[in-house]
């Protein structure tokens, strides 16, 4: 029995963990469900925030799935405290809410035929601002159908209705030019999110990822860095039309899309490879949780 009290937060710098499950054929669902009911709950009230779970969709050929979750920490030390064997005694202290997590655990562990392991990611904050991009002073009228614009090179747009949701997240593996996140960072927050998010895709965030000394871990390499980062569209065809031959007939021509197009040729000259998966899934809204204590009282004991 460990009954525990907790102290004020403990500053540090947030790290969020992408890690990567092969699941048995078709178990992505009975394991998420595992997770949100009877992982999650004890889980969140050791302060980790889970963000979503997704599984990648591929050929129908692929005799397994591929999921990947993403976690937020408060920091990597916040990480190690949550561990199983240790949460217990560091933060929640034990009982039926705890033995229901590591029931899932065992339930999940059952699914599971492997893993890459895990990413350990470090950077800003999801950018979740509004966004003022006001429209430019010009005025236009609708050229004939066989006839040029009046305005050569120009591209305004209207907006027709909103299409039917079929939500997908790509998860966009850079490897980089060592030392050079900065500069991707700067690029992507600068100008390739705001048009993005302009044309309806909605980030999840951009990592560096970071190699502490953690079991399951990715090894670190000196002759490149990795970036994570993670995207939602509306469906693959609102992605498709994103792609960089065709975003100027969703959003137009203007300064927004000239800066996207140059963080795009930045982004091109920092990387060295790209890797892409296109998943559906989850992404966790935190729910309120109540775990209600335990009708005991206790006296401390001696140290």
């Amino acid at each position: 029995m460990i009954p525990v009290r907790n102290d004020v937060p403990r500053p540090g710098r947030e790290i969020l963990v992408l890690r990567h499950h092969e699941l048995k054929k078709g178990a992505h669902e009975e394991f998420y469900r595992i997770s949100r009911d009877d992982y999650w709950p004890y889980f969140e009230r050791l302060g980790a925030r889970v963000v979503g779970q997704w599984k990648s969709y591929a050929p129908a050929c692929v005799d397994s799935d591929d999921v990947y979750r993403l976690v937020r920490y408060a920091s990597f030390e916040h990480w190690e405290a949550t561990r199983a064997d240790r949460a217990h005694r560091l933060i929640a202290g034990d009982g039926p809410a705890r033995a229901k997590a590591q029931q899932a655990l065992a339930e999940r562990a059952r699914l599971e035929i492997g893993s890459r392991g895990a990413y350990f990611l470090q950077g800003g904050p999801p950018p979740d601002a509004p966004l003022f991009m006001p429209a430019l002073a010009e005025r236009y009228e609708l050229a004939a159908a066989a006839s040029p614009a009046a305005s050569p090179g120009e591209r305004p747009v209207r907006l027709d209705l909103a299409r039917p949701a079929d939500e997908i997240v790509e998860l966009r593996h850079r490897k980089i030019r060592k030392g050079c996140f900065g500069r991707v960072e700067d690029a992507t927050r600068s100008a390739l999110w705001p048009w993005e998010a302009k044309l309806g895709a909605r980030p999840i965030g951009q990592w560096l990822v970071i190699h502490p000394a953690a079991a399951g871990g990715t090894a670190d390499n000196a002759d490149y860095d990795e970036v994570i980062a993670l995207t939602r569209y509306a469906s693959p065809e609102h992605r498709a039309a994103m792609g960089a031959d065709r975003a100027v007939e969703l959003g137009g021509n203007g300064p927004d899309w000239r800066a996207w197009s140059e963080a795009l040729r930045t982004l091109d000259s920092l990387t060295i490879s790209t890797r892409i998966e296109l998943m559906r899934g989850h992404l966790r809204h935190g729910p309120p949780i109540y775990l209600p204590a335990l009708p005991e009282r206790y006296v401390r004991k001696p140290e």
